[in-house]
């Protein structure tokens, strides 16, 4: 079964995360992104990490979602 939706946005300073609810996705993300690197913003409904855990953070967004895409 095909998991919905991933955007992944990078900018200076970190990398925004716009996807659907995943509870697999958010275990993975807050096991491997300390809790001072990452912020929900439940206005924009995104996931803020910082430029030190992009990386780890769009490996896990790989590892749930089928389709990941960069904005």
């Amino acid at each position: 079964m095909a998991k919905s939706y991933c955007y992944i946005t990078k900018k200076k300073g970190g990398m925004y995360i716009d996807c659907s609810y995943d509870p697999d996705f958010l275990d993975l993300l807050k096991s491997h992104v300390p809790a001072h690197s990452r912020k929900y913003d439940p206005d924009t409904r995104q996931w803020w990490v910082s430029e030190r855990y992009m990386r780890q953070a769009e490996r896990d967004c790989n590892a749930i979602f089928e389709n990941v895409i960069e904005c």
